[in-house]
């Protein structure tokens, strides 16, 4: 059994500060991240196809370039910003074809995974998150895909303003 010593000065040692410092910079990666995928979004409802944007730094914008091209296989290139040794900035041009993200005319439902409850006689219900009618997100559990109602279905447009739990949903398609 491991002892817990209590340092009154609130010390901590080598190993933890680095774990402590590689998950801030781990956040704050992912929080570029989330703003990359909002440009592209938002020039996706505008009709582009390509977005640039400028990351501080090359660990960073390695990060990005790398989420980007092999979890979403976008065409993505990497530079300076200018020719100046002395500036960290890169930046990174991220490009897609019209086939590749949310159609804007188009509704989805949001199955949300892991969900599943089964305890209802003989069936089983899934949670779908969606806007109500006051225009706040939340969720309900259905009876499978044929039990949701029009109401519980969203536009791309929805899906762009929505917050970033409802934006890591994966989307699916629907008729109408």
């Amino acid at each position: 059994m491991e002892t817990i010593v209590h340092d009154p000065l609130n010390r901590i040692t080598a190993k933890e500060a680095n774990l402590r410092a590689t998950k801030q910079k781990e956040n704050a990666y992912k929080e570029t991240l989330k703003r990359v995928y909002g440009a592209i979004h938002a020039n996706v409802s505008l009709g582009r196809f390509e977005t640039e944007q400028i990351i501080d730094g090359f660990e960073e914008a390695d990060y990005v370039f790398n989420q980007l091209v092999m979890k979403d296989e976008y065409a993505v290139t990497l530079g300076a910003v200018n020719s100046d040794p002395d500036d960290e900035r890169m930046k990174v041009t991220i490009s897609w074809d019209s086939e590749s993200l949310i159609d804007p005319n188009k509704k989805y439902i949001l199955p949300m995974e892991g969900t599943e409850e089964h305890g209802c006689p003989g069936e089983t219900t899934q949670g779908y998150a969606y806007k109500n009618r006051r225009g706040i997100w939340t969720i309900c559990h259905v009876f499978g895909a044929g039990g949701i109602m029009d109401e519980r279905v969203v536009t791309a447009k929805d899906l762009e303003e929505a917050p970033e739990w409802v934006k890591a949903i994966e989307p699916v398609e629907v008729e109408g």
